[in-house]
């Protein structure tokens, strides 16, 4: 399946300036994501589902769903299939030349069997010293898909500078994994896990990006954005992942307002039950313009959204206006 070609002009909404912009988005099977696949289908350039985990064999788990495909098809979507590391195997494999290279034939075998696009590499819990090992399977799987056409594409955790001993990032080169990606998905979020906060701040986007263009190629740069919200209920454990559309009901059951902070860019609110404190922070079309409108200035060719289903609705209507084809 090609990506759609674009065949008529339009303006970004925002900067009233001519723009193509590309409007990814990964998915995870569920009902209401398929509904909004249904419904959006056709805003989509790239569909990123959440298939298939590699395991320590070098195999490929396959979770993908008929309903999905079916629509897939109908809608004639590309699709970049999302590539995940199963719990405790991603060093095995890595660092074993005979796995990885059985890995990436698997992977090249995938894509024709289904006809897919190409694929987005998201692993994650790469251990820091596997940072040449991850570079090297990328260099690989970008040589091996390219002659086919398949695209290749990686998404990244946030990084404000180089740091190779960092526990979560520190296997991610960014200048050496653009060289062998057609695209690089730059996850700007998840700013606050362990304590309540903004998903991903104005100013922490800034910075994100900031770094990014200052070691990758502007036209391979895909800006990662949220559309969820978190609840903190203990601040001594992790928060639960709202949708947009849970976070206003959670508001509106329990009566309170909701606070748009023009400092970080994006609404929250707070409330107790049973004399516990509950703090959401979470993304709408408005925190969601704000950083389009980094991405636009900064000439970022698209996002790549995590994830379809939790979004505020409005968010389309602005993407709408954004896209040409």
């Amino acid at each position: 399946m090609q990506p759609h070609p674009p065949t008529t002009k339009g303006k970004v909404a925002m900067l009233n300036q001519p723009f193509y912009f590309e409007n990814n988005w990964y998915y995870v099977t569920e009902p209401g994501a398929l509904v909004a696949l249904q419904v959006h289908g056709k805003d989509i350039s790239f569909f990123v589902p959440y298939w298939f985990g590699v395991t320590e064999t070098g195999s490929l788990a396959d979770q993908s769903d008929a309903a999905t495909l079916a629509t897939l098809r109908q809608l004639g979507v590309p699709v970049l299939a999302l590539l995940y590391n199963l719990a405790g195997v991603i060093h095995k494999l890595l660092t074993t030349e005979n796995l990885r290279k059985l890995l990436i034939t698997n992977i090249l075998n995938m894509l024709i069997r289904k006809g897919f696009f190409g694929v987005n590499i998201d692993f994650e819990f790469v251990p820091p010293e596997d940072r040449p090992f991850l570079t090297t399977f990328m260099a690989e799987l970008y040589q091996t898909l390219k002659p086919y056409g398949y695209l290749t594409t990686i998404s990244v955790p946030p990084e404000l500078r180089d740091d190779p001993k960092h526990p979560f990032s520190g296997a991610f080169s960014y200048p050496d994994l653009a060289r062998y990606s057609d695209q690089v998905y730059i996850l700007a979020y998840d700013e606050h896990v362990a304590v309540p906060g903004p998903v991903a701040s104005i100013g922490f986007v800034r910075q994100v990006l900031a770094y990014g263009l200052s070691v990758i190629p502007r036209d391979k740069i895909r800006l990662g954005m949220a559309v969820y919200g978190r609840e903190w209920a203990d601040r001594n454990r992790l928060p639960k992942e709202l949708s947009f559309n849970e976070a206003i009901a959670t508001a509106n059951r329990h009566g309170v307002s909701i606070r748009y902070n023009a400092v970080v860019q994006e609404p929250n609110f707070t409330y107790k039950e049973n004399g516990v404190e509950h703090i959401v922070w979470f993304e709408d079309v408005q925190s969601f313009a704000a950083k389009i409108n980094i991405a636009v200035q900064e000439g970022i060719p698209g996002i790549a959204v995590w994830r379809l289903g939790l979004e505020d609705p409005r968010i389309w209507e602005l993407l709408r206006g954004m896209r040409r084809f």
